[in-house]
């Protein structure tokens, strides 16, 4: 193929290689190592992409001062080169540099292709023939909702140097100016669109074995290769892939190569640098040290990352002279304005003065933590049971522009320490209530009897031009906050099922006597009086009052506890709340209503299910399960959870289980009475068999696949087994057949078969002449519990169908049609054409009969003597419907008019 040959194919796949004025026979030379292509957001649609390319200094001849590119969107253009760099061991670096407008929002498929990569890659067949190609996905999404987007800025060559038998660690230290998540994989390189190379395989495979394995950090883009086994050449790629808020914005392709020596040298070594955390406005400041084991070696540090490319305040590392060891210095004095939702990578890297150099890279994170609200105190008060928060006003980083407002955070009881690094409240027990852009919030309907932790979170956001928010992100939580409610109303105790029953149930219910020294009897003098209220159900809104207890002074408080008598217990939970008045009747307060808990049982095969529901203002943090069957006069206590549900297993079919929870609680304040404990109702059940049998396992005959079976016995066998590892077989009643005409048709219902001793059945479907279709099976138990449906079998007819290769047309009453040889077998119908020898039809039809009587079927003319040739597509029914045969008939027929 010549250079323009090649050229037009490659345009009509979609691919500019480079400049036509700049082809020849020479350019042909081979020259790619490596490169990528990234962009940057200029403005509105228009985008600066960048192509970078490692090639061999050497090949001068293939040397492209212009590169070709496709823009995705049917346009094509040519890239000047910006830059050339030449570097050691024939090497040399070029970047490529344009701009392109779009014309909107859409995904477009940025391309290079330039013939061809440099001999002797190892893991890529004949790569002195393939093409170098690289590929990114820009996918712009709506401004107005998303925001617009660069890509991730590879910081470092797509090429690198290893050594036999020693690790090699790369890291392209990718950059994203919008902070957006990466996720990084290894895939092959490209051999044209969605093409990989041809004849790729991985390093691993040259020399495998256990200590030949490479792999990918997906977050840090870390590659190790552990180790490379044989000297030589390596290509592999990387695919870093960008999220916003979970949405995947487009992707990055490195086409890396790896060069690996055999030298009797050693990697330096950088010491190990721990993962770093800090809160914006904090300055970082930590000394990177490394040494290198060759004697009389020199080892350069160098650093590269987000911090140091930062537009606001980047950091800086300033390395010591080249020597061994060596050292240098990392100082990033942060503030609000590096703020962002990922964290911060930068990698060290250390590289020998040995020719070629290896090197060693260490990759750490840095995870800057917006600061934390300060200040927090709050006020709580009794006429609308509610607690007030502030906190310091200004926030320090409050003018920045990714701030958004505050979340307020509570959990009950206090003294969680934090972990230093962290956002994460929830797993500490909190609850988030609220957001505000105020420095106050109001926390509303307080449960007495509990210590509150509050905690406060500065929330930050980008957003798009159009105002929609994207990557979210939170500051360091404040310090706590914790506040005790005064105990100047009383809290309930208990809420404890004495007795279950549809109508003579009965619930003890206890209460706490005010606190004295909470109460002051001065303003709020007796009588005092306490009220109780009961409600059906946890959440019920109507009360009824049921009880009134009265005291003439504080001291005259005794009696706070009632039986409630004469209730549903078996059916229905109860909620109940007290009332307390002072000076005989003003209401100081409310308690928090607390309800009893009411269990629930779910019997299966062998198992009950138990789950239970409550209502309460205390932590109930642990249950007790108690247990009982018919014949136990007592409940037995046979576990103790942590959560409000429970699977008791191994039970006999036959007996029936009785169970109660009791639960064991504390309100946070530890003044109060503690342990509360409160028993659920009563409640029975009796394991019941819902577990299937197993399916059985079918297999069909037919004359298709049995040749002891007639040919003319148009009937499907089934036969069925059942599994003999499977225990659910003995309480098998009975077998359902299915079938259906079709893979994806309805299943129906064709015999039900109930002695258990038969496993066969003959689907006779002589009148239907085809033996096309899928079967299943099910077999049931003794309750009625049908199996899933066995093993998927479809039988296929098999067609004959055959044509002669001659035929007489001559009126004497013996083979004077074209017929196909009889009999045929499951043809539906056909499409046949037959020519002459001047390529005209003569003759066609759908027949499978044919029935051709030599004639032309244009003017019914007999025709001529001789030999005619035709196409036939034969189709037949089957289980995917009508089929055709894989391959058309195709032969002579010889027209004979002698008689």
């Amino acid at each position: 193929m010549n250079i323009f040959s090649l050229s037009n194919k490659l345009l009509k796949s979609g691919l500019i290689l480079f400049l036509i004025a700049f082809f020849s026979v020479k350019s042909m030379a081979t020259h790619n190592r490596s490169g990528e292509i990234t962009y940057t957001h200029i403005a509105g649609f228009t985008y600066e992409f960048t192509i970078t390319t490692y090639t061999k200094s050497s090949s001068i001849d293939a040397d492209r001062p212009i590169l070709g590119i496709n823009w995705g969107d049917g346009n094509v253009d040519s890239i000047p080169r910006t830059q050339e760099v030449f570097l050691p061991n024939d090497i040399k670096a070029n970047k490529y540099t344009a701009r392109h407008t779009y014309s909107g929002p859409f995904t477009y498929i940025v391309s290079m292709g330039d013939p061809n990569r440099i001999d002797g890659i190892l893991n890529i067949g004949n790569s002195v023939n393939a093409l170098f190609f690289l590929e990114d996905t820009v996918k712009i999404l709506n401004p107005n909702f998303f925001g617009f987007n660069s890509s991730p800025q590879l910081l470092y060559p797509p090429l690198d140097y290893g050594n036999v038998d020693i690790p090699f660690i790369h890291n392209p230290n990718a950059f994203d100016p919008d902070g957006d998540s990466l996720y990084y994989e290894i895939v092959p390189p490209k051999g044209g669109p969605g093409i990989d190379v041809p004849d790729y395989f991985s390093p691993t495979l040259i020399r495998p074995g256990p200590n030949n394995q490479i792999s990918i950090n997906s977050k840090t883009g870390e590659l190790i290769w552990d180790a490379p086994q044989q000297q030589g050449i390596y290509n592999v790629a990387i695919l870093v892939k960008e999220y916003r808020n979970g949405i995947f914005l487009g992707s990055v392709l490195r086409d890396l190569q790896i060069i690996i020596e055999a030298n009797n040298n050693k990697p330096p070594k950088i010491d190990e640098i721990d993962q770093l955390c800090l809160i914006a406005g904090d300055t970082l400041d930590f000394i990177v040290r490394a040494n290198d084991p060759d004697i009389g070696q020199v080892v350069t540090l160098s650093a590269a990352g987000a911090p140091l490319s930062s537009v606001n305040n980047p950091a800086s590392f300033v390395a010591s002279s080249p020597g061994n060891p060596t050292s240098g210095r990392f100082v990033w004095r942060t503030n609000c304005n590096n703020l962002r939702n990922t964290d911060y990578v930068v990698i060290f890297r250390a590289v020998d003065n040995f020719s070629p150099p290896l090197s060693d890279v260490k990759t750490i994170n840095i995870r800057l933590l917006a600061p934390s609200p300060k200040n927090i105190s709050g006020v709580y008060t009794r006429s609308t049971n509610s607690i007030r928060l502030t906190w310091q006003n200004p926030y320090v980083c409050s003018s920045n522009e990714k701030f958004k407002n505050f979340s307020v955070w509570r959990k009950k009881g206090c003294g969680m320490p934090l972990d230093s690094c962290s956002v994460d409240l929830i797993s500490l027990g909190y609850e988030r209530i609220g957001f505000t852009t105020n420095y106050f919030f109001v926390d509303q309907n307080m449960e007495f009897g509990n210590d509150y932790s509050y905690r406060i979170k500065a929330e930050f956001t980008d957003k798009s031009s159009g105002g929609v928010e994207f990557n979210p992100f939170s500051g360091f939580p404040s310090d706590e906050f914790c506040l005790k409610l005064p105990l100047d109303i009383p809290v309930i105790y208990n809420v404890d099922v004495k007795s279950t029953d549809i109508a003579n149930g009965s619930i003890y219910i206890e209460w706490s006597k005010p606190n004295a020294e909470d109460l002051d009897t001065v303003f709020n003098p007796g009588p005092y009086k306490f009220i109780l209220y009961r409600t059906e159900g946890m959440n019920g809104i109507v009360f009824t009052k049921i009880e009134e207890k009265n005291a003439a002074k504080f001291s005259d408080i005794i009696d706070t506890s009632f039986l409630d008598l004469g209730l549903n217990t078996t059916d229905n939970s109860y909620a109940y709340k007290v009332d307390f008045i002072v000076n005989g009747s003003d209401t100081l307060g409310t308690t928090s209503v607390a309800s009893s808990i009411f269990l629930n049982l779910i019997p299966s095969d062998k198992t009950i299910e138990l789950n239970w529901n409550y209502n309460v203002p205390w932590v109930n943090d642990s249950f007790r399960i108690y247990r009982r069957t018919e014949n136990d006069l007592n409940f037995n206590l046979i576990k103790v959870v942590s959560t409000s549900s429970y699977r008791d297993e191994n039970l006999n079919r036959d007996s029936i289980y009785c169970y109660k929870i009791e639960g064991i609680g504390a309100y946070t304040n530890l003044s109060l009475k503690r342990p509360l404990l409160n028993f659920s109702q009563e409640n029975c059940a009796q394991p019941k068999d819902t577990v299937a049998p197993c399916p059985p396992i079918l297999t069909v005959r037919n004359f298709c696949n049995d040749d002891n079976i007639p040919s003319d016995d148009f009937t499907n066998y089934l036969n069925w087994k059942l599994d003999a590892n499977c225990q659910e077989t003995d309480t098998i009643v009975k077998f359902n057949v299915y079938f259906s005409e079709t893979v994806d048709g309805v299943f129906e219902l064709i015999a039900s078969i109930n002695d258990i001793n038969i496993d066969s059945f003959k689907h006779d479907l002589n009148i239907q002449k085809s033996l096309a279709g899928c079967y299943v099976v099910t077999a049931f138990d003794n309750l009625g519990n049908e199996s899933t449906k066995s093993n998927f079998v479809c039988v296929e007819n098999c067609p004959i169908y055959e044509l002669p290769n001659a035929f007489t047309p001559n009126g004497d009453g013996s083979n004077d049609l074209y017929t196909p040889i009889i009999p045929y077998q499951f043809v539906n119908r056909i499409e046949m054409e037959i020519f002459n020898q001047w390529g005209d039809k003569v003759f066609e039809t759908a027949d499978p009969v044919i029935n051709w009587d030599g004639t032309d079927f244009k003017n019914q003319k007999e025709l001529e003597a001789g030999v005619y040739y035709y196409v036939c597509e034969v189709y037949f029914a089957s289980s995917n419907g009508e089929t055709k045969l894989a391959n058309p008939l195709k032969g002579f027929i010889h027209l004979f008019r002698e008689k």
